[in-house]
């Protein structure tokens, strides 16, 4: 159901006005969907073969719908990582191989220095990259006399099968899809990017999670791996784009959003705000989304999330300036990072990740 159809109010009008559905998203539509867009040069995204996953150390995978921001997201996880205040410690990115690499090192440069968001994932390819990261002097840090710095120090393989966001819609008719929920089901945690702005226009999202969580059980009910009802996974749930006009400024006429220590906007309750906003979606498939997910997996893993890949257009010092809040313009049809890349609530998932993952064990 479109947004525009007779009777559905998703935005309010105000905001509705300056959204341009014919302009193209930060990640273009994949090729199955009758995109035109060319796909990226081969020598910068190269296909690997697959090769074996370790059985040993804390894996993450990633899903999303298409437009979901994906390959964005990977890109601005390496950016974060790279934090200089240490609000999430210290760490080190190591590419397990060179298409790895060449795909990090493509993707941050696009995002940092050409201002542009990275071509959506067009081909299948299997990417992995080892993070090393110590959490002491954060809020993180577990502490106590007894406590020795090798606790706070975290270890854990972000390990992707890179497919179109489509493959997830059929997972019968779609080549990687069977390769896709294997992997995924050998994760011990796994990242959800929800789109709020492609589920307002389309209202499709569910069609993306609904099968990958039907095979996903089964797979696991075939290796004993259930716990109860409940999938073994702890689940980082996003609601990606938080920094777009339509997404944040509904959060905020909602009184969902507050300013946190260093001036940017937050969100206390995420889980409350994806829960309002699935209500205030009428006609979506975001409640059928909330629904599924939390038949899935247990209350105790799944994690809630309001992030942004590029972050808000920021003041010279810091904080944010709520009148001119966006980072994003369309330059030529395209849309434009205006500002510095200060990723937003990127490392947070994964880190919610692992500590979840970590207590369980």
């Amino acid at each position: 159901m479109s947004a525009d159809e007779p009777g559905e109010v998703r935005f309010p009008p105000e905001l509705m006005a300056a959204a341009k559905p014919d302009e193209p998203q930060a990640e273009a539509t994949p090729a199955w969907a009758g995109s035109h867009s060319p796909p990226p040069p081969e020598e910068v995204r190269p296909i690997p073969r697959p090769r074996p996953e370790a059985d040993d150390g804390i894996r993450i995978g990633l899903w999303g719908s298409p437009t979901s921001g994906k390959t964005t997201f990977l890109g601005a996880l390496r950016l974060a990582a790279l934090d200089p205040g240490g609000s999430y410690g210290r760490w080190q990115v190591v590419a397990a191989d060179d298409v790895s690499e060449a795909f990090l090192v493509e993707t941050s440069r696009e995002l940092a220095i050409n201002k542009q968001f990275p071509a959506a994932t067009q081909d299948s390819g299997q990417l992995s990259w080892l993070f090393r990261g110590d959490l002491t002097g954060t809020r993180y840090a577990k502490r106590g006399f007894r406590r020795s710095r090798a606790t706070n120090r975290m270890d854990f393989e972000l390990s992707v099968l890179d497919v179109p966001g489509g493959a997830y819609e059929d997972m019968h008719r779609h080549a990687e899809a069977e390769r896709s929920t294997d992997h995924l089901a050998r994760s011990a945690g796994l990242i959800y990017l929800f789109d709020p702005m492609r589920e307002a226009v389309d209202g499709d999202s569910f069609a993306y999670l609904n099968g990958t969580l039907a095979r996903l059980t089964r797979r696991c009910m075939d290796k004993q791996r259930l716990d109860g009802p409940y999938l073994p996974h702890h689940i980082a749930v996003c609601v990606t784009k938080f920094d777009d006009p339509e997404v944040f400024e509904r959060a905020r006429r909602g009184g969902w959003t507050e300013l946190g220590p260093q001036g940017t906007p937050v969100v206390p309750d995420p889980e409350g705000f994806f829960d309002w906003l699935a209500a205030d979606l009428h006609g979506s498939s975001m409640r059928l989304i909330g629904r599924a997910i939390r038949a899935s997996f247990h209350p105790s893993r799944i994690h809630f999330f309001a992030t942004s890949a590029v972050g808000f257009g920021t003041l010279p010092g810091g904080g944010v300036d709520l009148r001119h809040f966006g980072n994003v313009n369309q330059v030529d049809g395209r849309p434009q990072i205006l500002g510095p890349i200060s990723p937003h609530n990127v490392m947070d998932p994964v880190i919610a990740l692992l500590l979840g993952i970590r207590k369980r064990g």
